[in-house]
């Protein structure tokens, strides 16, 4: 709308140049939502991209604390033979959540510097060397570059649940789960064997690996909540409340605003905004349901 430079000649006036203002918010506003709404139908109908298994293995090791120092120690420990492999996360001494197998298996790339050259051997025999040595590009983005080792072995988009479900289980299980397929395998690496036993494992191992994927994200969330409550207590600065709100926090309200059937905050800044998902429990992800 392009404002006029003449004031509203008396205040009826006023009143209607007011009403047409907020009835024009009200309309961009749900116009930006309806068009987040067909966005994220478009985001879902979309397939994954080739990498995608390899970033979402990355992503998950370098949570971890994993980083490019572990690039080769990682192919290494997929190149070897899967009882080995069981093995050595079997000696592996972990304090921490034992349910979590990639912790143990940092143990293992951690103690071990022949898994280096192992490793070393399997990217050249696989074409992964640039000029004899690790990808720069890998050492950059080491999430892709720790994901790597899954992508060499084959899996695919769709493996990527089960594959999270492995390192969920007791090693007692995933042993088992392993033993039968290995009799079906010509390859008894370790590497090899993970799409096999992912397949075998079906939606049950998806589903295991579904239910991982979502405490690891509420950990981050929480974690991310923590960080930013101790920020504010130590800060008393609260400029950036009176900012413009913020595109995810947009995004959030309309998701729980559809989710809980109530109508969008008038987010008029950044404060406004945190305010009303706080109020209303967002993000509705990992809200605790009422008993």
């Amino acid at each position: 709308m392009m404002f006029d430079p003449h004031p509203p000649v008396d205040d009826a006036a006023l009143v209607a140049s007011i009403d047409n203002l907020l009835a024009e918010a009200d309309t961009a506003r749900q116009r930006a939502a309806d068009q987040i709404t067909t966005l994220n139908a478009r985001q879902a109908a979309l397939e994954h991209h080739p990498h995608y298994p390899g970033y979402i293995v990355g992503g998950m090791l370098h949570e971890r604390g994993f980083n490019a120092g572990h690039l080769l120690a990682v192919l290494g420990v997929h190149a070897l033979d899967w009882r080995d492999m069981l093995a050595r996360l079997a000696d592996a001494s972990v304090d921490d959540d034992a349910a979590d197998l990639m912790l143990p298996l940092r143990v293992v790339c951690e103690t071990d510097p022949m898994l280096e050259v192992i490793g070393e051997r399997l990217a050249d025999e696989r074409d992964l060397l640039k000029h004899g040595r690790i990808d720069p590009f890998w050492l950059k983005r080491p999430k892709f570059g720790l994901g790597q080792a899954a992508m060499v072995f084959g899996l695919e988009p769709r493996h990527a649940d089960g594959y999270r479900g492995l390192y969920a289980l007791p090693l007692a299980v995933l042993r088992r789960g392993l033993e039968d397929v290995a009799v079906n395998q010509r390859d008894q690496q370790f590497g090899a064997m993970l799409v096999p036993v992912i397949e075998a494992g079906g939606e049950r191992l998806a589903r295991i690996g579904q239910a991982a994927f979502h405490r690891d994200a509420e950990a981050r969330y929480l974690a991310d909540c923590a960080r930013f409550d101790a920020h504010q207590r130590r800060h008393c600065d609260r400029r950036w409340r009176w900012k413009p709100p913020l595109s995810r926090q947009g995004h959030l309200a309309v998701t729980t605003a559809q989710a809980k059937a109530v109508d969008l905050p008038e987010a008029r800044t950044r404060g406004h905004a945190a305010a009303w998902l706080g109020d209303h429990d967002a993000n509705l992800r990992f809200a605790k349901e009422e008993s």
